[in-house]
């Protein structure tokens, strides 16, 4: 009899820990979007890596991609862009607070990406605001007013 209990007790341990651990790989605090962004004779096809903490509402975008003008690649953007982050009702605010440029990988100056991302991935202490919209377990689409911008998945 103590044998078949400490066996059940053992089964419903491992059923749970099984369950913790699906969960947090259904729900990772991470998602990625490809974006291609067009500017005048200019494209830039970017990687978008969110990461982030929902207790701390705080995170880390890692941007990396090639720029070209007129169909030639001309340059790289390669940066890690951390920020804080605020919900007031169906919007999210990010503030970026710091932006480490990988310096071996990027080759392309703040005033050439301005031209292709907003100002937030640019420099620190910029914000920007998104409507963030779950997609059940795939992801996240974020949208700008009623415009989605891009689709984050796990």
């Amino acid at each position: 009899m103590l044998a078949c209990l400490t066996l059940l007790c053992l089964g419903v341990g491992l059923g749970h820990l099984f369950h913790l651990y699906t969960e947090k790989n259904r729900d990772p605090e991470k998602c990625t979007a490809p974006v291609i962004v067009f500017y005048n004779n200019t494209q830039a096809n970017l990687t978008l890596d969110f990461m982030y903490s929902l207790k701390k509402r705080t995170g880390v975008v890692s941007i990396s991609g090639t720029y070209y003008v007129d169909n030639k690649m001309s340059g790289v953007i390669r940066r890690n862009v951390s920020y804080v982050w605020s919900e007031n009702k169906d919007s999210t605010h990010f503030i970026s607070t710091d932006i480490n440029k990988v310096t071996r990988d990027e080759t392309l100056s703040d005033a050439v990406i301005e031209t292709v991302l907003p100002d937030f991935y640019v420099y620190p202490g910029k914000s920007i605001s998104y409507t963030i919209l779950t997609q059940g377990h795939r992801g996240f689409m974020f949208t700008i007013g009623k415009r989605p911008i891009f689709f984050c998945t796990h």
